[in-house]
């Protein structure tokens, strides 16, 4: 069944207290403490900052501080725009322009460049698997990345991501042109012509992670998982890359991976990079220890901190072999 707009808001609220198999122990940890009622959420823990907007000397200490990630996008002819939409989208939002929105536009930013030079039409549908607050998501399409965006999540976090994408675009927007998918049959709707939508800037198709099989029927062009893999099972990354896979056997596809190279769950799974189901005939654009994602900065001394392992980062045009 096809949920539009604010139903989709609903029907994810009344879903939210089920036990969703695709949840690793990290993700059960995390979201021990959520809560939705309708207006207000309780407990957003482990996918992004959601702090209010900085202001007055608080501002000026995080600018300063921003200023070493933000060099980082001058290797990047796009970054300046990038991230003057970035702070838009957060200003709407009323939400911080903290480190994980600065990264998210260094991302686009870094992938605008790259796949410019390895693809020759612009980019029609880019999936999003795991994304925070809908930032990766709303950026892209508001930046004209991508005219479609597959929103994949968990449920309670898909349930913030489609809230926040409403903050932004408005409820008319929003319930124009976002829809949630739970069928197969669903996918065959709106994935041809007739999804377009006059006068619709945003069109969004989300699934929750249990039903994530049914990224195999999208026309995806391009597919990003930012710091999330990194928490699910191995058995739900493999199912992921298979979905990629088989989307890349009938067409060019792009898989941007972001993730820490080895992270034990809390029920001590280990998860790492390295044994991700790569493929030889993955043609690999770039792969390198992400420059945002090495470090992060904190108001009091020392400013700067590594996290707890190297995060790698990895452009491949897949190929379509399982």
């Amino acid at each position: 069944m096809i949920y539009r707009g604010l139903d989709s808001i609903d029907y994810l609220a009344a879903c939210a207290d089920k036990l969703e198999t695709a949840a690793s122990s990290h993700w059960r940890t995390f979201h021990a403490d959520f809560h939705f009622d309708g207006l207000n959420f309780e407990g957003l823990k482990g996918f992004g900052g959601n702090n209010k907007p900085y202001k007055g000397f608080r501002n000026l200490v995080h600018s300063l501080l921003q200023k070493h990630f933000r060099r980082m996008g001058h290797r990047f002819p796009d970054f300046a725009r990038i991230e003057d939409i970035a702070k838009t989208i957060t200003e709407q939002q009323e939400r911080a322009y903290d480190l994980d929105v600065i990264r998210q536009a260094l991302t686009l930013a870094c992938l605008q460049k790259t796949i410019s030079t390895n693809r020759s039409s612009s980019i029609d549908m880019a999936c999003v698997i795991g994304d925070g607050f809908a930032t990766m998501a709303t950026l892209m399409l508001v930046a004209g990345f991508a005219k479609r965006i597959v929103l994949v999540n968990l449920t309670k976090t898909l349930l913030v991501d489609l809230w926040y994408l409403r903050l932004y675009f408005g409820e008319k927007q929003f319930d124009a042109s976002a829809r949630l998918l739970t069928e197969l049959e669903d996918v065959d709707a709106l994935t041809g012509e007739g999804f377009s939508e006059p006068n619709s800037g945003c069109q969004v198709l989300a699934i929750q992670a249990e039903n994530h099989e049914l990224l195999k029927h999208f026309p995806i062009d391009i597919a990003i998982n930012i710091v999330s893999m990194q928490e699910m099972d191995p058995p739900v990354i493999g199912g992921y890359f298979n979905d990629l896979r088989s989307v890349a056997k009938k067409r060019k596809l792009f898989f941007y991976c972001c993730n820490r190279e080895e992270k034990v769950l809390p029920d001590g799974t280990v998860t790492r990079f390295i044994d991700y189901p790569w493929q030889p005939n993955d043609e690999i654009l770039l792969d390198e220890l992400c420059p945002w994602h090495q470090r992060y900065y904190s108001t009091r001394p020392p400013f700067y901190r590594n996290y707890d392992g190297p995060i790698r980062h990895r452009l491949v045009v897949m190929g379509g072999d399982i």
